[in-house]
C-alpha cells in the first residue's frame, strides 16, 4: 500500500502572494503606483495559484513540480497578456511604460509581445 507524502502538497495561496508581492515590488522600483501594483499582484496571484491547483489535480505526477511557486512561471506569458489586458481595461495612460518596467522588456520586446498577445487572442 502506497501513502502519499504529506509534504507533497501545495503550498497556501499566501505563500505565492507573497513571493509574487516580493518579485513584483522589487522589479517595479516604485515606478508604479502601489494600488495599481496591488491589483496586478492579486491577479497574478489568483491566476498562478488557479492553475497550480488545477495542474495539481491534472497531472499527479508532476505534483512535487506544482507544490511551490517557480519563479519562472511569473514571467510566462499568459501572465503577461493577463497583466496587459488589466491595464487596457482599466485604460492605464502608463499601461505602455508599467508593462515594459514589469516585464523587464525594451521597445522592442515589448512590440513583440503585444503582436504575440494579438496572435494569440484571435488564434
Amino acid at each position: 500500500m502506497k501513502f502519499w507524502n504529506t509534504e507533497n502538497r501545495i503550498e497556501p495561496k499566501k505563500e505565492f502572494y507573497s513571493k509574487i508581492k516580493e518579485y513584483y515590488v522589487g522589479i517595479s522600483n516604485s515606478q508604479v503606483p502601489t494600488d495599481l501594483l496591488n491589483e496586478i499582484i492579486l491577479i497574478v496571484t489568483d491566476q498562478i495559484y488557479s492553475d497550480y491547483k488545477r495542474f495539481w489535480k491534472q497531472y499527479p505526477k508532476s505534483r512535487k513540480r506544482y507544490s511551490t511557486l517557480k519563479m519562472d512561471d511569473i514571467q510566462h506569458p499568459f501572465i503577461h497578456f493577463k497583466v496587459s489586458k488589466f491595464l487596457n481595461e482599466k485604460a492605464i495612460s502608463k499601461s505602455r511604460e508599467y508593462s515594459k518596467i514589469l516585464f523587464s522588456m525594451n521597445d522592442e520586446e515589448y512590440d513583440k509581445h503585444l503582436d504575440h498577445k494579438e496572435w494569440y487572442e484571435t488564434k
